[in-house]
C-alpha cells in the first residue's frame, strides 16, 4: 500500500511540474499584436472622423434644403 501512494505522490508531483512548463512556455511564446491594435485604433479614428462629418454633411444639406423650400413658399 504504501508502494502505491508513493508511485501516486511521484505521478502528482510529475503532472504538476508538466502543467507549471506548459503554462510557463505559453507565455514565452506569447505573440506581440501592439501592431495590430495600433492599427485597428487608426482605423476606427479614421471611421469615426467619416461618420462625424457624414452626420454633419447630412445635417447642412438638410437645413438648406428646409431653408429654400421656406423661402420657395414665402
Amino acid at each position: 500500500m504504501k508502494n502505491l501512494k508513493n508511485i501516486l505522490a511521484t505521478k502528482r508531483a510529475k503532472a504538476g511540474l508538466f502543467a507549471t512548463s506548459v503554462l510557463g512556455s505559453a507565455s514565452a511564446f506569447a505573440a506581440d499584436h501592439t501592431a495590430a491594435i495600433d492599427a485597428a485604433v487608426a482605423d476606427g479614428t479614421t471611421n469615426y472622423t467619416a461618420i462625424t462629418t457624414g452626420v454633419i454633411l447630412v445635417a447642412a444639406v438638410g437645413f438648406a434644403i428646409g431653408m429654400i423650400v421656406s423661402k420657395l413658399r414665402n
